[in-house]
């Protein structure tokens, strides 16, 4: 994987979700465009350069919110452990695989953050606005974006390895 490239996508993931997330909020929540830049990392490179993006993509998201530092950064991580297992078996430009793939790993974000506000003794900093909702925006928002990545992975330079039984 071309690591400049992976910056830029960083770079400009961050930057959607910043800029443009608020104003395509719905009943209080946006779609989360770095997840789906997650996703895209994760369905295309191998495991260890997947994981360490997926975990960098996380903390940088950590950095941009008042949430507690590697909320996301777990989150992803998980996230990207399942989307990784289903490389082999799934078709990767097929759209529903990306809504598919947007709705579980939305889920399981939205879960993750309703752990991390729930514990009393991390006391998260901010109220949630709707993280189910917003996997579902997610869902919703995938086919499109993720549909638009895969014609630039070539510019990645992704090697899937492929396992020997």
């Amino acid at each position: 994987m071309r690591w400049i490239v992976y910056f830029i996508l960083a770079y400009v993931a961050i930057g959607l979700q910043a800029g443009l997330a608020p104003f395509l909020t719905w009943n209080g929540a946006s779609p989360n465009f770095v997840l789906l830049a997650v996703i895209f990392i994760a369905i295309n490179a191998p495991r260890e350069p997947a994981l360490l993006g997926a975990f960098m993509l996380g903390m940088l998201q950590d950095l941009m919110t008042t949430q507690g530092l590697g909320v996301y950064a777990f989150s992803y991580g998980l996230a990207a452990m399942f989307t990784i297992s289903t490389q082999e078996v799934v078709y990767r430009e097929h759209p529903l695989t990306h809504f598919t793939l947007g709705l579980v790993t939305g889920i399981s974000t939205a879960v993750m953050l309703v752990l991390h506000a729930s514990a009393p003794w991390l006391h998260a900093s901010t109220p949630l606005k709707g993280p189910f909702i917003t996997a579902i925006l997610t869902a919703i928002a995938a086919p499109f974006v993720l549909g638009v990545l895969q014609k630039f992975k070539r510019v990645f330079a992704f090697k899937v390895e492929r396992r020997r039984f």
